[in-house]
């Protein structure tokens, strides 16, 4: 799994189901750039340690996190908002973006307040995680199964087993 990889499926994909919006990865907003609004600002905010696979991969929970960023002085922005965050939850929902990693699982979806970056917007943030194996895996051996004879004891009568 290249991570690399993932961000770009994600970008690309949502970018076009999402025609009217500036949809990237790491917005650098604190440096004055200008935007368009709306706008879909992704990011990787980080892995927690999943179960591991049974092979020499690492599995991670890779978090992803979109802010939907409006300006307050749209009209409607306090209703179109959240509207607009449930719609992008579900088409992230379950999807893998054509890539070797588990289906999305959805997590908090609501207001954000909390990047400096973006005070004096109206952000709503959708986050998710997906399931990834960091890693090359090693074949797996499996054991050898050693024949041997079975049998049933039906009403106390040996039978050799089908």
């Amino acid at each position: 799994m290249i991570i690399d990889d993932l961000h770009t499926a994600i970008e690309t994909q949502l970018a076009a189901m999402l025609p009217d919006i500036d949809v990237r990865f790491y917005p650098q907003l604190d440096d004055g750039e200008r935007v368009s609004l709306p706008m879909l600002a992704l990011e990787l905010s980080g892995f927690d340690d999943d179960a591991p696979p049974g092979n020499s991969q690492l599995a991670l929970l890779a978090r992803f996190e979109a802010r939907l960023v409006m300006d307050p002085n749209e009209v409607d922005c306090d209703r179109l908002l959240p509207a607009m965050a449930a719609a992008l939850a579900a088409r992230i929902h379950f999807q893998t973006w054509d890539q070797p990693v588990g289906p999305a699982k959805l997590g908090d979806i609501g207001p954000d307040g909390f990047k400096a970056a973006l005070e004096g917007y109206s952000v709503w943030m959708i986050a998710w995680t997906h399931e990834i194996h960091v890693g090359e895996a090693d074949d797996i051996t499996v054991p050898a199964v050693v024949p041997r004879a079975v049998s049933w004891n039906v009403n106390g009568d040996q039978v050799p087993a089908p």
